[in-house]
């Protein structure tokens, strides 16, 4: 398992001439919030910014400094994607409220945690403002959100659920 702010500015690294690509700034996940769909890597550009990032696709090592990128020319911009108009960059849900059903708080989005194949377990949180099993981890699961909300409305989840569940291990 492992947390989105652990990756950034890590080095990108063609392996097959060693040339730098640039670094993990953020990660794009899919709409269903499931899984990491892109690795933005930053803008470029005075008039028309492009968003730079690299698919997973091309990644062949997730390293502890770098990871390790299958070629030299698999940076694209993202707009190049088909369905990328409903990616989703992983930062937006920092510091995003996660209630109940009921509306009740239970807390603040600090990281959304991945597993080894850059699938989305749950998410940590920074603040808690419930006691018990929640309080105790600092962390939800992915299958207890019901509803990932925007950046004016908190995302929400059945407590019951969310208490049952443990983040997987990744």
């Amino acid at each position: 398992m492992s947390i989105i702010k652990g990756h950034h500015n890590k080095l990108i690294i063609s392996i097959t001439d060693g040339k730098k690509l640039g670094e993990v700034k953020d990660l794009y996940l899919d709409e269903g919030m499931n899984k990491m769909v892109a690795v933005f890597l930053g803008k470029e550009g005075l008039i028309s910014r492009k968003s730079l990032v690299i698919e997973p696709v091309f990644i062949k090592v997730y390293g502890i400094d770098a990871w390790l990128v299958s070629g030299s020319y698999k940076v694209t911009d993202v707009a190049e994607i088909t369905g990328a108009d409903k990616f989703l960059l992983a930062s937006d849900f920092q510091g995003r409220e996660i209630q109940s059903e009921g509306g009740t708080k239970i807390g603040t989005v600090e990281d959304v945690v991945l597993d080894a194949e850059a699938n989305v377990l749950g998410f940590t949180l920074g603040k808690v403002y419930v006691q018990g099993p929640i309080a105790e981890r600092k962390a939800i699961a992915r299958a207890a959100i019901t509803s990932f909300g925007s950046k004016n409305s908190p995302m929400t989840t059945l407590l019951e659920k969310a208490e049952a569940l443990e983040l997987p291990n990744g």
